[in-house]
């Protein structure tokens, strides 16, 4: 029997040996032995390390500490020690182990002997203490919060309970609606989220909640079901990130975006409508040009016949002045013609008083030529030679009487004529005054025309060049229009693919909410 509880105590202590890393202490610290699992984890040999303190293995803050001296006080108290350990292994790394400190009695009860079993759990430790620092770094970041199944809250972190303006005895113990609107409450939908977070379903999105004092909070959010041993949830830890402000600027750019969007389609339709008056300023800018063209050739056309309306004026001047000239000429003529007519009547009147005294002498003649036929016939043949010259200067006197007669009939007619002439004469002085006075005033408006006529051309010419400046400009605005209608293009294009620009960031924005 006793044979057998050795063949097995045997074997358990290769057991040990073989999945623990063993060594053994006086108590007072110095090593006694140590196996090759001990020995390989910590990096020495059993001869650098036996007859040495245990504190070779400890840090200098931990091996000149009151903890560590009450830690050999406990175990020569007959305490095990058994926890996490760190030690230092020969090359200066820490080692991390999961030990028993077992302090071994004689009869007496006293500890002679304090026999250590350890495991290296440094690539376990090293883990948790990665985990543990990804779940301070989380919690420093992070507004952490922790429900039962059913909606309790459980704790908080600080960056939750700031987030929402609560303290942890505010919330503690309340149901998870505090924190949402009443009509989402109310709804299927929560009632979903909750039999699904129940299920073991993972949540995260966008969330609006509901802070201290109705504070509207937006938060980024994953609702983590953790599971027991056995599998299933027993709590919900909850990561969330405050992001109200990046959610209010997103609304906000979605309202400017939206603006924009407006006012690209407004200036979309407005380039549009520039590109088409473009269009229809360049072709109206030919229209004008042609026409343009038209009034420069009339306005050469009328400076040409201005210049030939100016040199027929000229040639009018010249000749009113002539026939001014000469219808003063004429007037002086008139007037010398007019004297001697008058002169003429007035000899003519004087000859035909002379005819009458004439006349009467003739007649007397005859009156004393009859006498002398009387006396001469009394007389008888004694008579007779002075009865042939009385009877031929009767005739004489007849005769005068006769030519008398016919030259007064001739002076009547001449002072007639020269009376005739004379009215005539004078219709003709007033004729001519008022050719004088025509041509006076033809020569003024002739002159007033010219001075016009030399404006008018100088207007013309004024006009021409306004008119070729006017070409100009409008082939300037043409040449503007047309690259202002590829302008209008372009800002067509480019406004096109802002609308774009702004209706893919419009979609961004739509999944950011």
């Amino acid at each position: 029997m006793t044979l057998f509880k050795t063949k097995k105590e045997t074997a358990k202590l290769k057991a040990l040996e073989a999945n623990y890393a063993i060594i053994s202490f006086n108590p007072d610290g110095t090593i006694i032995e140590a196996n090759k699992n001990f020995l390989d984890a910590i990096g020495y040999s059993l001869e650098e390390i036996q007859g040495k303190h245990h504190r070779i293995f400890c840090t200098e803050s931990y091996k000149n500490s009151q903890e560590y001296k009450d830690f050999w006080k406990i175990l020569n108290d007959g305490i095990t020690q058994t926890a996490e350990f760190k030690r230092i292994k020969k090359n200066k790394e820490p080692i991390y182990i999961q030990a028993s400190y077992i302090p071994i009695k004689d009869n007496k009860g006293k500890v002679y002997e304090i026999i250590k079993f350890a495991q290296d759990i440094t690539e376990i430790k090293v883990q948790n203490l990665d985990y543990k620092g990804q779940l301070e770094a989380i919690s420093k970041s992070q507004a952490i919060i922790e429900f039962n199944m059913q909606g309790v809250i459980l704790n908080a972190n600080k960056n939750f309970l700031d987030t929402f303006g609560y303290t942890i005895e505010e919330i503690q113990g309340k149901h998870h609606k505090m924190f949402c609107e009443q009509s989402y409450v109310n709804s299927n939908e929560y009632i979903k989220f909750w039999e699904n977070l129940n299920k073991g379903e993972f949540n995260s999105g966008q969330f609006l909640r509901i802070g201290k004092n109705n504070k509207k909070v937006w938060i980024q959010a994953s609702y983590n079901p953790i599971f027991d041993t056995e599998g299933k949830p027993f709590k919900v830890v909850k990561y969330a990130t405050d992001i109200t402000q990046r959610k209010e600027m997103i609304f906000q750019i979605d309202n400017n975006v939206q603006n924009l969007t407006k006012s690209l389609n407004h200036l979309n339709e407005a380039s549009k409508t520039m590109e088409k008056g473009a269009k229809i300023t360049q072709n109206g800018s030919e229209e004008i040009n042609d026409s343009i063209t038209q009034i420069n050739e009339a306005v050469s056309n009328l400076s040409e016949k201005i210049e030939s309306m100016l040199s027929s004026i000229s040639s009018i001047s010249s000749t009113s002045k002539e026939a001014e000239r000469m219808t003063k000429e004429a007037r002086e003529k008139s007037k010398q013609t007019t004297q001697s007519m008058i002169k003429l009547n007035e000899e003519s009147q004087k000859i035909g008083e002379t005819m009458n005294i004439i006349t009467q002498i003739a007649f007397q003649t005859n009156i004393l030529s009859l006498n002398a036929a009387v006396e001469a016939a009394t007389a008888g043949e004694a008579g007779k030679g002075f009865a042939v010259v009385a009877a031929e200067v009767r005739n004489l006197a007849n005769r005068s009487d006769a030519a008398a007669k016919d030259i007064t009939n001739a002076i009547e007619l001449i002072q007639t004529l020269v009376k005739n002439s004379l009215d005539s004469i004078h219709s003709i002085d007033n004729t001519i005054e008022d050719i004088t006075s025509i041509s006076t005033d033809i020569s003024k408006s002739m002159k007033d025309q010219e001075d016009i006529s030399n404006e008018l051309s100088s207007t013309s010419l004024q006009a021409s060049q306004g008119v070729n400046e006017v070409t100009n400009s409008m082939n300037t605005v043409s040449q503007n229009a047309i690259e202002g209608e590829e302008k209008a293009k372009e800002t067509v294009q480019a406004t096109q693919d802002l609308i774009n620009v702004s209706n893919e960031l419009i979609s961004i924005l739509q999944k950011l909410k």
